[in-house]
């Protein structure tokens, strides 16, 4: 095998088993980040005539069963429910809470939950009345939801995460770069020389980053028990800590991310004692350190499990799988710039000017390759991950979408640098005695950078994502939905505010083909037909405003989906006009706006040119590795075609569907019958 080919080899194996995960994720969770009220039963403000039975709320999250629950209080802030708030087994993100006999009041909904997914907590309330309207509730104390669980959380995410990378992507640097760069055949014997020292100073290095990763998550640990039971740090050790690991979702995978690490750290330690013992043989060199990447990649595949990725709800799988690939990639990469600084520091200290700049110019070029693949996949993933937890523009002035832009904006800086060293520096390496210093320089810069990347990272982890944030404020959302057609003459106007569940207004505007307003319709009525759920027909006549404009106040959207309007205008002096418009009833939040979320069919899309993509990357590698005339060329081709073909495939085949906020006229043809 062609020794340059093991620079792109480890990358390839790696992305391939995350994009094989896929097949072992069906039973991902179907969320979205942080547990946030979807609907309920009663709807908030609510002026019932009769008292309710129970509390039904629809989450749009699974909830933790032993820390969630919905208090009820009358207006004195005495408890009307009978303390019994229930999980549903079947849909883990309804829970209900059942109530005594209610007399006319009003009445205040308190709720508190906690995410399996993310193990955020979230706490909110909401009113109702009873034979009366509205008036005084009850005071409840609510703690104003902070943009963060804790202040320490982007912290302990941050080196989480910078332990993990450095771990996996430190060895992936020692495997595929500076290993075959000292081990080569015609390197002078004192960069030969630089073996032992070299592979002592990867293993400190991964030893150190094990540690990070380690200390981090037990700090994870306890902080996560201190937001949810909502008592200070001091207090969380013991049952709350136990209740976490035992109870919840998230201590779960929290225990399997801990497993890999300590195997990982054990690993590791092995391969540091063998380096200090100079024992040069496979296993320390490359089977041991194998093992422990792999280990490491178990790990972040944890993060990705319990990450925003896995709370998209339709696309949780794929969001998982290139979540769980995106950091793989920025392994490789970030892990990759701080090994490779260190390398630089090591070189520089061990060798003569001379050989040092063939060491570097040995080293720089295999690293570009990694660097280069690196980073065109983690502009794939980066893409489709900030599509779907941005998902509109507006949704970018939330604070996730401010972070999402700042770290853009140091990405683009890294790229920069990167070029340079790419396009300038390592053309000068093996002439000119400055460029070797020159890069080192540059690498530390680029090495600033990335870990604030890897900071920025943290913070956007610990935020509520755009497109929820951009829900619950109406944030891009249109406040109604317009279709317009012309039918016998007849040019019809709908109009439905807000197009969301629940009462809708339908205003009706009616002109001849001349333009002119259409005042003399006998009758003017809408049939509203459920096309997901079969509830039947409800027909509903308006009321004539004159100049042409008719109108229905309380047309109710029983559920959210895919619905159709159909209008009939009769008239005594013309044919009987009809169309039918179909549509999307949003779901909405508890403040009313409709709730903002990815395609599905649009997630599918994106995920074939995702794939079509990163088959581009290994094929022109595949290219670079001699063609198919050449075995080491043939085994990345091939698999690269063959991806590429299926992200086509998977591309022209999705159905990119029309999302609940669409305003499009007559998306699908009239339905008559």
């Amino acid at each position: 095998m062609n020794k340059a080919l093991r620079v792109v080899l480890l990358t390839a194996f790696m992305v391939t088993i995350g994009m094989g995960a896929g097949d072992w994720l069906k039973s991902a969770p179907t969320v979205f980040a942080h547990a946030n009220v979807a609907s309920s039963e009663p709807p908030a403000n609510a002026e019932l005539d009769v008292p309710p039975e129970q509390i039904v709320i629809w989450f749009t999250e699974p909830l933790e069963p032993a820390l969630s629950q919905i208090e009820v209080l009358n207006s004195e802030g005495s408890r009307m429910d009978n303390d019994d708030s229930l999980i549903d087994r079947v849909d883990p993100s309804v829970m209900s809470v059942t109530l005594g006999d209610l007399e006319n009041g009003t009445y205040t909904v308190v709720w508190k939950n906690v995410s399996t997914v993310d193990g955020h907590r979230v706490r909110g309330s909401f009113i109702f009345s009873v034979g009366e309207p509205l008036s005084g509730a009850a005071p409840v104390e609510i703690a104003e939801q902070g943009l963060l669980q804790s202040p320490s959380e982007p912290v302990i995410r941050w080196l989480v995460l910078l332990g993990g990378l450095a771990l996996v992507g430190g060895l992936g640097f020692h495997l595929l770069v500076l290993r075959p760069v000292l081990t080569s055949q015609g390197a002078p014997d004192s960069v030969s020389s630089l073996i032992p020292t070299a592979q002592i100073l990867v293993s400190r290095l991964m030893l150190l980053a094990a540690v990070v990763a380690v200390l981090a998550s037990l700090a994870q640990l306890i902080v996560q028990a201190s937001v949810v039971h909502e008592i200070s740090v001091a207090d969380s050790f013991g049952d709350p800590v136990k209740t976490i690991l035992t109870n919840t979702d998230w201590g779960r995978v929290w225990l399997w991310r801990m497993g890999a690490l300590a195997a990982a750290l054990v690993v590791v330690v092995l391969v540091a004692v063998l380096a200090h013992r100079r024992q040069d043989g496979p296993l320390g060199q490359l089977y041991l350190p194998v093992i422990a990447m792999g280990l490491g990649a178990g790990m972040l595949f944890s993060i990705s499990w319990t990450s925003h990725g896995a709370a998209v709800a339709g696309i949780e799988t794929t969001s998982i799988v290139s979540d769980f690939i995106h950091l793989v990639a920025a392994s490789f990469w970030v892990g990759g710039i701080l090994v490779f600084l260190a390398t630089i520091l090591l070189v520089n200290r061990s060798l003569s000017r001379e050989h040092r700049s063939l060491a570097l110019a040995g080293v720089t070029p295999r690293f570009s390759a990694v660097a280069v693949i690196s980073m065109g996949i983690l502009i794939i993933t980066g893409s489709y991950g900030a599509w779907a937890q941005v998902t509109i523009v507006e949704a970018f002035a939330t604070p996730y979408g401010w972070s999402l832009v700042g770290k853009l904006a140091l990405v683009t800086v890294i790229l920069i640098i990167g070029s340079f060293n790419l396009l300038w520096i390592r053309k000068r390496l093996a002439t000119n005695p400055q460029a070797s210093t020159w890069l080192g320089r540059l690498i530390a810069v680029e090495a600033v950078v990335a870990v604030l990347i890897v900071v920025s990272v943290g913070v956007l982890t610990s935020l509520e994502p755009a497109r929820q944030v951009a829900s619950r404020e109406g944030l891009g959302v249109a406040d109604y939905l317009k279709f317009s057609d012309t039918a016998e003459g007849t040019d019809i106007e709908l109009v439905v505010e807000p197009g969301t569940v629940g009462t809708n207004r339908l205003l009706i505007t009616l002109e001849d083909r001349f333009g002119k307003p259409l005042t003399d319709a006998e009758d003017v009525s809408v049939d509203l037909t459920s096309l997901d759920v079969d509830l039947g027909k409800t027909t509903f006549v308006s009321q004539n405003l004159g100049d042409g404009q008719y109108v229905i106040e309380e047309a109710l959207f029983n559920i959210a989906g895919a619905w159709q309007a159909s209008v009939i205008v009769r008239r005594s002096d013309a044919f009987d006009a009809r169309t039918a418009f179909r549509f999307i009833a949003a779901k909405t939040t508890s403040s009313g706006s409709a709730v903002i979320a990815p395609d599905p069919n649009k997630g599918k899309f994106l995920l074939g040119l995702e794939l079509f993509g990163g088959a581009v990357l290994f094929m022109v590698a595949g290219v670079a590795a001699g063609g198919w005339a050449t075995r080491s060329g043939r085994s990345l081709l091939g698999p690269g075609l063959a991806v590429a073909v299926l992200g086509m495939v998977l591309a022209v085949a999705s159905p990119v569907g029309q999302t609940g906020l669409d305003t499009q006229t007559n998306p699908f043809p009239p339905d008559q019958t």
